[in-house]
């Protein structure tokens, strides 16, 4: 079955995207020590796919983890899930933003002691619902909306211009430019994109450097002793309060609770059986 211009075309436009948005992100990798996984082969995992597993135990396929202590041969602490995605029409978004959201939150949540940082680098067309949906669930995301990318490839003679009505004797003809087009003028078309959104490539990075960056700012330590006590109804409540008295004979411990409070104002709170359990959470952290 023969593969329609319109999707070799979206293809080449989300490729060439991700090509250029892997920059900042490598960049910001090598200033802060990260390993950055990417697709392609790597001795830690198997395959080209950088695949990872849930909470539940379900495993997606990412774009970019950026992880502490990883290198070619061993997989790290991840700090920061990176998806990106191309959608040239805004029925296609919903769905996509979904998907982005149904892989990397039950991720993050294997990971909520340490809280990864979450992102999502986006082009085309997606409604502002959509992207309202990534942001109430703690992503950080970076948009690119497709009018303002194409006047970047017209500026150096390539057209990319489509949509529903566009004859697919056009789509072929954008196609053939695309793949005619030397691979040192695609490269200016790169340089122009990431100049044309450095401020808002630079609000990205400062969101993933402030997470990953971060410092502990306060430790709160609370050990909960005594023994519980099961009542059946308000009043009773009510009145074991007013005549509790503190008793050394109830001293056993329940369990240790820990706030750690972060410079960038994020937060972890744990509850913990056990000592032992405690302190394995704070050498995490450290």
């Amino acid at each position: 079955m023969a593969i329609s211009p319109s999707h070799i075309l979206g293809e080449l436009i989300g490729n060439f995207f991700e090509d250029a948005m892997k920059e900042p992100i490598e960049k910001f990798s090598k200033e802060n020590n990260l390993y950055f996984d990417k697709k392609g082969p790597r001795k830690a995992r198997k395959g080209k796919l950088i695949t990872w597993t849930d909470i539940d135990g379900n495993k997606h396929d990412l774009d970019y983890v950026l992880e502490k202590g990883g290198t070619e041969c061993i997989i790290g602490k991840p700090v920061a899930f990176i998806e990106l995605a191309w959608r040239r029409y805004t029925r296609h978004s919903k769905n996509k933003v979904q998907e982005i959201s149904g892989a990397i939150n039950p991720i993050v949540e294997r990971f909520e002691q340490t809280q990864p940082f979450k992102g999502a680098i986006l082009s085309g067309e997606f409604t502002s619902t959509s992207l309202e949906q990534l942001r109430s669930q703690g992503f950080c995301v970076l948009y690119i909306p497709f009018k303002t990318l194409v006047p970047v490839f017209e500026r150096n003679g390539l057209n990319i211009n489509f949509d529903e009505n566009t004859s697919e004797s056009e789509l072929n003809q954008i196609v053939e430019n695309w793949k005619n087009t030397p691979i040192g003028t695609l490269n200016l078309i790169k340089e122009g994109l990431l100049k044309e959104y450095s401020n808002e490539i630079e609000v990205f990075i400062k969101a993933l450097s402030s997470n990953v960056n971060r410092q502990i700012e306060h430790i709160y330590i609370l050990p909960l002793h005594g023994k519980s006590v099961e009542l059946t109804s308000i009043c009773s409540a009510i009145e074991f309060i007013g005549n509790y008295t503190f008793s050394l004979e109830c001293t056993e411990l329940q369990y240790i609770n820990i706030i750690v409070k972060y410079t960038n104002g994020s937060n972890v709170e744990c509850h913990f059986k056990t000592k032992e359990q405690a302190i394995d959470f704070l050498n995490i952290i450290r």
